[in-house]
């Protein structure tokens, strides 16, 4: 099971705890529109999402940001779309939510979980 790791976002007022990931950045922009992809199946345990891809058999494991993230994918949304929303929920500052929410949806599109719409 592959299990994505987020920023450490806390709902406000509490602090933020800046914590980098190392992926690098690729096509996704803030323009860019994403989906879930269709072949995915999930569900939830505690506070973690878990994908099944069903076309590979893989298992893949979501912490409550992530699941954030996917939850806000039911309906195609850019990926400033979904900055604006983490913003308005968590104490971040926007450039550190920009990256690392473009590092978690670029992982998400290389695993398959997501597809760049239109």
């Amino acid at each position: 099971m592959v299990i994505l790791i987020t920023p450490g976002f806390r709902r406000k007022p509490s602090p933020w705890r800046n914590f980098r990931m190392t992926e690098e950045l690729s096509q996704i922009t803030l323009e860019t529109s994403i989906k879930r992809s269709e072949n995915i199946l999930f569900s939830e345990i505690d506070q973690d999402k878990v994908m099944i891809d069903i076309e590979r058999g893989a298992y893949f494991g979501m912490n409550p940001v992530a699941g954030e993230i996917w939850d806000m994918l039911e309906t195609t949304q850019t990926t400033q779309q979904i900055v604006e929303k983490l913003l308005a929920a968590y104490e971040v500052d926007a450039e550190t939510c920009r990256t690392e929410t473009i590092q978690v949806l670029q992982r998400m599109l290389r695993l398959k979980l997501v597809e760049v719409a239109g």
